[in-house]
C-alpha cells in the first residue's frame, strides 16, 4: 500500500511572523529578550532562511482573551484583549505565519470553558479567512507545584488569577487542540515539550514567578519550529541548497588534530587497532558524494 503524501502547508519562505498572545508570547522572565520563545522561534526560522523573517511581537502581559472573563471587568476600557485586538494585532500585518498563544490566563481567571472556545473559535477563522498565514495554536504552559493558588501570579494587573487547576487546564488543552482540528490549523503541543518539569519554571515550588526560565523558553521556541517544520517545506529550501552546493559532510575528512595522518572516525578505529589503514580521502571537489 503506497504511503500517502504528506500535506505541505507552506512551501516557500516565511516573510512575516506575528505572535499574539500573552506574557509568555512578550518573553517575561526570560533573562534577555532575544531568549523568550518567540525570538527564539524567529531565530530558528532565519536559521532556515535566504531572507530572515520579519517579526512582530505582540503578546501584551496578563492578557486573556474572551470578554466572559471576569478579569474583563477590569480591563474593559482600559486595555484591549485578544478577541477585541486581534483585527489590528494580526490581521492588519498582513502575516503569513501567525502563532497565538490563549488559555493560561483565561482558565486561571475563570473564564468558562465553552465562551472561550467560541472566542478562540471566531478569532482563528476570521485570521485564516482574511491572512491566509499558517497559524500555529499553543496549548497551555505548564504550572508547577502551589502556582495554581496564585492570586496575582506576579503580574501587574488583576487579583484573581486562582481559579484555575490541573483538570481544568487539561480541558482547555483539549478545547485548543479541537479548535485547531476545526480549522485546519497546526497546533504545538507545548505543554508536552515542558514535561512536567518544574525546573523549567522560574518559580520551581510555584510560590513565586511560575513562568519559564531561559530553558523553558527554549523548549517552547523549539517545539513551535518543529511543529512548523514538520509541516512546512519551505523551512527546507535553503537546507537543500546548502547541502548541494556544499557536497556530502566534507568537514568528516578532516585530520582529527593539526598533522594527524587520519581523520576522527579512523582516529577512533585505531584506538581498537592502531595498524588500521586509515587515508584521507580525496574529498577536495566541492558537490562530490
Amino acid at each position: 500500500m503506497p504511503h500517502p503524501m504528506k500535506r505541505d502547508f507552506h512551501s516557500k519562505p516565511f516573510i512575516k511572523l506575528v505572535a499574539l498572545g500573552e506574557s509568555h508570547t512578550v518573553g517575561i522572565s526570560a533573562t534577555r529578550r532575544e531568549l523568550g520563545w518567540a525570538s527564539i522561534l524567529k531565530s530558528l526560522i532565519d536559521q532556515f532562511q535566504e531572507t530572515p523573517v520579519t517579526f512582530v511581537n505582540h503578546g501584551i502581559g496578563a492578557d486573556v482573551l474572551s470578554k466572559k472573563c471576569p478579569m474583563y471587568r477590569d480591563y474593559k476600557d482600559k486595555r484591549p484583549i485578544g478577541i477585541e485586538r486581534y483585527q489590528k494585532h494580526v490581521i492588519d500585518e498582513k502575516p503569513d505565519l501567525v502563532v497565538i498563544s490563549y488559555g493560561l490566563n483565561d482558565f486561571r481567571a475563570g473564564t468558562p470553558l465553552a465562551a472561550f472556545e467560541r472566542d478562540l473559535s471566531t478569532m482563528v477563522a476570521d485570521i485564516k479567512r482574511k491572512t491566509r498565514s499558517v497559524i500555529v495554536l499553543l496549548d497551555s504552559y505548564f504550572i508547577p507545584g502551589k502556582g495554581f493558588d496564585h492570586k496575582t501570579g506576579g503580574t501587574e494587573v488583576g487579583r484573581a488569577w486562582h481559579f484555575g487547576n490541573k483538570r481544568i487546564q487539561l480541558r482547555y488543552n483539549q478545547a485548543i487542540k479541537r479548535v485547531a482540528k476545526r480549522h485546519d490549523v497546526l497546533f504545538a503541543p507545548i505543554s508536552d515539550a515542558q514535561g512536567d518539569a518544574d525546573w523549567m519554571v522560574c518559580t520551581p515550588s510555584g510560590n513565586g514567578d511560575i513562568h519559564a526560565n531561559d530553558l523553558g523558553h527554549r523548549v517552547i521556541g523549539n517545539k513551535v519550529f518543529e511543529v512548523l517544520a514538520n509541516n512546512c517545506s519551505g523551512l527546507s529550501k535553503k537546507a537543500l541548497k546548502d547541502r548541494r552546493q556544499a557536497g556530502k559532510s566534507l568537514w568528516r575528512y578532516e585530520p582529527w588534530k593539526k598533522g594527524a595522518d587520519c581523520r576522527w572516525e579512523d582516529k577512533l578505529k585505531r584506538d581498537f587497532y592502531p595498524d588500521f589503514p586509515a587515508k584521507f580521502a580525496d574529498r577536495s571537489s566541492k558537490g562530490k558524494t
